[in-house]
């Protein structure tokens, strides 16, 4: 038995599958028994990593579960239609988003955004009473509705997260600090309204600015006191200054014995273990 990673057709999230017992391909449309039911995924490849959300496989899709699918999916053209109607005739404060059928019809979910708590328990009496189906509202975050419809960032590209993102990291304001970006949230913000994904995947370029003073304290560096006035981790040097003069050293002369270990258990660390006023000044960069 295998396992793959697979991406929903209607949430674009990507989900782990037990129990392959065929050779797929990326790129391949297989049938799953889910929490939602029987639906179509897309195969991305093959798992090494446990995913939180799961599903077993069933087979690979065939003509017959692709007609199906593209039926529910006009279905669901329609049955968005008559929800939207009805959000409005009841003056509910949300925002919905999709409307998706399962390859097995059984029940039909609406994704939803809303700033408040939503009481929509007579629009879910009302819809199950004219489309005959078990209804399921599902309120969603603005990260999880850029991933679901599709954006351009920032950059002219698709959105990361609807794109090939497997899961959501969280970025936070610090990443700015630590990259030596302008500290303008604003500038640094997606589509979603949260920070950009992509700060991210830089973090790890970066970590050696984890085990060093912070930018404005003292270290020592053969045998004297300086003062850190910048690290520039891509292009491996930290900027010093003593009495008014201003050297650039190799990042490797700072942390000579141990940069490449420390860097290592820094990647594998869990959580970031620094604290402010750690005893680093007397032994960072002595290299006597």
């Amino acid at each position: 038995m295998l396992r793959i990673k697979a991406r929903c057709q209607d949430t674009r999230k990507v989900i782990e599958v037990d129990g392959v017992r065929e050779d797929v391909q990326r790129g391949e449309l297989v049938v799953v028994s889910s929490e939602k039911g029987e639906e179509l995924v897309e195969v991305l490849g093959y798992s090494k990593e446990g995913l939180s959300s799961r599903a077993t496989f069933l087979r690979r899709a065939m003509e017959e579960d692709k007609r199906r699918a593209q039926e529910n999916e006009e279905l669901a053209k329609e049955f968005h239609q008559l929800c939207k109607g009805k959000i409005r005739e009841y003056n509910l404060d949300m925002k919905l988003l999709k409307t998706y059928i399962p390859l097995d019809g059984s029940k039909v979910f609406f994704y939803y955004t809303a700033e408040q708590r939503v009481d929509f328990r007579a629009l879910v009496r009302d819809l199950a009473k004219s489309l005959k189906r078990r209804i399921e509202m599902r309120q969603i975050g603005v990260r999880d509705a850029v991933q679901m419809m599709g954006w351009l960032g920032n950059c002219g590209n698709d959105a990361c997260c609807a794109k090939f993102a497997e899961k959501m990291e969280s970025v936070y304001v610090h990443d700015i600090h630590l990259q030596n970006l302008p500290l303008s949230p604003s500038k640094f913000t997606g589509p979603c309204g949260r920070l950009l994904c992509c700060l991210a995947y830089e973090r790890e370029n970066y970590l050696i600015k984890e085990l060093l003073p912070d930018v404005g304290t003292s270290l020592c560096y053969k045998g004297s006191e300086y003062n850190l006035i910048f690290v520039e981790p891509l292009r491996g040097y930290a900027l010093l200054e003593r009495e008014g003069k201003k050297i650039e050293v190799p990042l490797k002369e700072l942390l000579p014995n141990y940069y490449e270990r420390a860097l290592e258990h820094c990647r594998a660390c869990p959580t970031c273990c620094r604290r402010v006023g750690i005893d680093h000044e007397a032994t960072v960069g002595d290299t006597e």
